[in-house]
């Protein structure tokens, strides 16, 4: 899969290996998170690699799209768990560019039980804490409900 900068424009391993060191170096965390959009004979999958830090006035991301045809997704935990899945190869990649990035994963989802992705939340804590991964969910899950929600489409 090829990554684009938040402009569009693709960006080589090299430079987003680059850009996720001299971040991580200044003591960032990596925000990955994935997000996707259900059509009638398809599923837009988006993937997203952001870098913000307020006080270093620091903000870029880094997306991937994929579309899978079929109506597979319409099951909710298949279409939520893929989005995981994609979030965990996101965090694997950026530790395979800089094996000391501290990431934490952003997923859409919910906890409060007025929410239909809820019943999802005890099945992913469990799977990103077994690997060690920090993670959020809504409404602190920007990455995923935000930049990558907003590449679905």
């Amino acid at each position: 899969m090829i990554w684009h900068d938040a402009d569009g424009f693709i960006t080589s391993n090299l430079d987003l290996k680059d850009e996720i060191t001299n971040y991580t170096n200044l003591g960032g965390t990596v925000y990955v998170g994935a997000d996707s959009m259900l059509y009638n004979t398809s599923c837009s999958f988006a993937s997203v690699i952001a870098m913000h830090d307020r006080n270093k006035k620091i903000a870029k991301y880094f997306y991937k799209k994929k579309k899978i045809l079929g109506t597979k997704y319409s099951n909710l935990e298949l279409k939520i768990l893929e989005e995981v899945q994609l979030s965990i190869e996101c965090a694997n990649f950026v530790l395979s560019l800089c094996p000391s990035a501290q990431i934490e994963v952003h997923v859409d989802i919910g906890c409060n039980k007025r929410n239909l992705t809820s019943k999802f939340y005890n099945l992913i804590k469990g799977w990103l804490k077994g690997l060690g991964f920090e993670f959020k969910v809504k409404p602190d899950s920007w990455a995923s409900s935000s930049i990558a929600d907003w590449h679905t489409k």
